[in-house]
């Protein structure tokens, strides 16, 4: 900045010697300038002006300049500092929702094993209701079957019992000979089997 003024200086006072000089001044030889009342006063004059031009610049120009300036680098500065926040926000939120779905993943992966084993559960629950029930109905046709054949067995007894008293009764009536008791045998043998 100091440069910037000190050539504006400069470049100021050349102009301000060459404006001096007119036509109707009279140089003598060998001098520039003459340092009169006159050239004093116009440099006086275009000093001011050149001040008063220079401070309505700087109130008109470079002040809101600076201001736009200074404005701007805390926009930009705040920007920056927001885009780092978002950015930084941004990097939880993935992170976090890596995590969830890290996590979804896992949960699935548990849910399904779950759901697995209580299918296995279920299905070794059932095979075994199954079997218990095959255990029960087998033990229970058993249970029929012996049944049934002591019934058998007795009606078997009972029948050789009606068998032998009914042989036993018409032995008795006919005296028999060896003959007849053995027809009357096999006519009681065949009745037996025919009623089994």
């Amino acid at each position: 900045m100091t440069v910037t003024v000190a050539t504006f200086l400069l470049l100021t006072i050349i102009v301000v010697v060459f404006a001096s000089v007119t036509d109707d001044t009279i140089v003598e030889l060998g001098t520039i300038l003459h340092f009169d009342a006159a050239l004093l006063a116009k440099l006086a004059i275009q000093w001011f002006n050149i001040l008063l031009l220079t401070f309505v610049l700087i109130r008109i120009l470079y002040n809101p300049v600076r201001q736009f300036m200074i404005n701007r680098a805390e926009r930009i500065q705040g920007d920056i500092e927001s885009a780092k926040k978002n950015n930084q926000e941004a990097q939880e939120l993935k992170a976090k929702y890596e995590n969830i779905l890290a996590n979804v993943d896992k949960e699935t992966e548990e849910y399904k094993a779950r759901r697995h084993r209580e299918a296995v559960e279920e299905h070794d629950r059932i095979i075994f209701e199954a079997q218990e029930q095959a255990q029960h109905l087998k033990l229970k046709a058993e249970e029929e079957i012996k049944i049934q054949r002591e019934n058998a067995a007795d009606d078997i007894r009972k029948q050789i019992i009606e068998i032998s008293t009914l042989m036993a009764a018409r032995f008795v009536e006919q005296s028999m000979d060896r003959k007849t008791h053995d027809k009357f045998i096999d006519d009681a043998l065949k009745d037996w089997s025919g009623q089994i």
